[in-house]
């Protein structure tokens, strides 16, 4: 219970600050849409993909994330059209958002630049049953009262690539929209900004041998008052069948990933994370599980 009254606390107390409001996914070198809407269309005509993250197992209102995606490949490839829904369930937040997606893809000789944007509507809920006071004459929390608070914003990302390689740059929560709880009570009034995110991503795909491709991905993101995020990936794929690999994510955790291809249409796959920050000693890992459905007709 002292755990989780430090997450509320710190969750709660964000009046008049940024926050980072994105989630985190280990799995993003394979659903990049999710960060950057440039990465709209391109792969095959249909694409699908769920996704489900526990983080920190074990540690009391640790965020849960669901994903619903969907992108397709349109008008002789050169247009992108899609969107997602995600749930994000952090201590007594309910998070939802709900996005869609355009890009335009201009065509070169071996490569394609794609410029995409994206609209979102965000709400988010505040569940006061879900907190457990210290102290229980505090007012500055009711926990008799759901509120819920809901605003715009909007992302762009370009991205340069082809089947080998692409570099990309985004930037989400652009309009720094805000939210307001408990409007009407000054006692309980909370107020924070949506923090922009802005992120780059690079990949580079080699293999002497077809049968074995070597996925190399790196992402940084930049988010105000918030440490700074680099990411490396590395995913070996055998035969397009089955995937293995690792990520190292620099002073947060270590992500082991292993996957497979079912009749070249559907995937899945899981990731483990072993966390090396000091949040180690309270949790048991985190856990992510993707489906994917993809078809060129």
């Amino acid at each position: 219970m002292i755990r989780f009254f430090i997450i509320a606390v710190i969750l709660f107390t964000t009046t008049c600050s940024n926050a980072q409001q994105y989630p985190w996914w280990s799995q993003y070198s394979t659903n990049q849409t999710l960060l950057n809407p440039g990465f709209c269309g391109t792969k095959r005509l249909v694409d699908v993909r769920i996704n489900y993250r526990n983080q920190w197992t074990g540690f009391e209102g640790s965020p849960k994330t669901y994903v619903l995606s969907l992108n397709s490949r349109l008008w002789k490839g050169r247009l992108g059209v899609g969107g997602f829904l995600f749930k994000d369930d952090i201590g007594p937040f309910r998070n939802f958002n709900t996005s869609l997606t355009f890009a335009y893809h201009l065509k070169f000789a071996d490569s394609e630049l794609s410029f995409g944007i994206q609209g979102n509507y965000m709400s988010q809920r505040f569940i006061g049953t879900d907190v457990t006071l210290r102290n229980q004459q505090d007012k500055s929390v009711n926990q008799y009262i759901t509120d819920k608070v809901s605003n715009f914003d909007g992302s762009f990302g370009i991205v340069y690539f082809n089947d080998r390689f692409h570099i990309g740059v985004a930037a989400n929560n652009i309009a720094s929209s805000k939210f307001e709880h408990y409007k009407i009570d000054p006692l309980k009034n909370g107020k924070y900004t949506n923090a922009p995110h802005y992120n780059l991503s690079a990949g580079y795909n080699w293999a002497e041998n077809i049968d074995y491709t070597f996925q190399n991905s790196i992402l940084a993101v930049y988010v105000p008052g918030v440490p700074f995020s680099f990411d490396y990936t590395l995913l070996l794929h055998i035969k397009k069948q089955i995937m293995a690999g690792v990520s190292f994510r620099v002073n947060d955790a270590i992500a082991l990933h292993l996957g497979c291809t079912i009749k070249e249409n559907f995937q899945i796959s899981y990731s483990y994370d072993i966390v090396t920050s000091p949040l180690r000693t309270y949790q048991r890992g985190s856990h992510e599980i993707k489906l994917v459905f993809s078809s060129h007709y």
